[in-house]
């Protein structure tokens, strides 16, 4: 497995994901050159993407003015991807795969900060977010293990205990593509 994620610290719960995994052959992160990342996703069959990004593709770290500015991955890498299996944990992952006919597990909207909160009509505090994250990392890491990327969508909504707005908003926006 391919993992590409950023080293940017509103997304670091994300590590709970591969931390601790043995079927890891590369680890790409902003620092990787384009050409790294397309060897990287050519060289394995299952790619994990995982930070902040939009229906154009995961974003890289953003500069010193809070602007993201480099895709790591984008549309240009979509004709290596469609015979891979992607799990993309960022922020409508989901339309960038609808778009290029991807498949594997892929989230929508998920509020990870709270200012993405504030702009999705949700109540929660600071607090909530970096609990509930975590909680939520953990959970999706063991469901895939445990169900398979198929039935993850439907385990993550029985295992939302909380029940709030927050929790109601993330665990609703997973999705499969065969």
């Amino acid at each position: 497995m391919t993992v590409i994620h950023a080293n940017d610290p509103t997304t670091q719960f994300l590590s709970l994901l591969y931390e601790q995994r043995r079927d890891i052959s590369m680890h790409i992160t902003e620092s990787s050159t384009n050409s790294a990342v397309q060897r990287a996703i050519r060289e394995t069959d299952t790619v994990l993407m995982l930070g902040h990004g939009n229906q154009y593709g995961l974003f890289s770290v953003p500069d010193k003015d809070g602007i993201y500015r480099r895709f790591m991955v984008d549309g240009r890498y979509v004709q290596f991807l469609r015979s891979k299996t992607c799990i993309c944990i960022w922020c409508y992952a989901n339309l960038f795969a609808e778009q290029y006919n991807l498949h594997g597990f892929f989230s929508g909207m998920i509020i990870s900060e709270l200012q993405e909160a504030i702009d999705n009509g949700i109540t929660t505090t600071k607090e909530e977010i970096d609990v509930e994250m975590v909680k939520f990392t953990q959970r999706l890491r063991d469901c895939i293990e445990r169900y398979g990327l198929k039935d993850t969508p439907m385990r993550m909504k029985e295992l939302d205990d909380v029940k709030s707005e927050l929790t109601t908003f993330n665990y609703s926006n997973l999705y499969y593509f065969e």
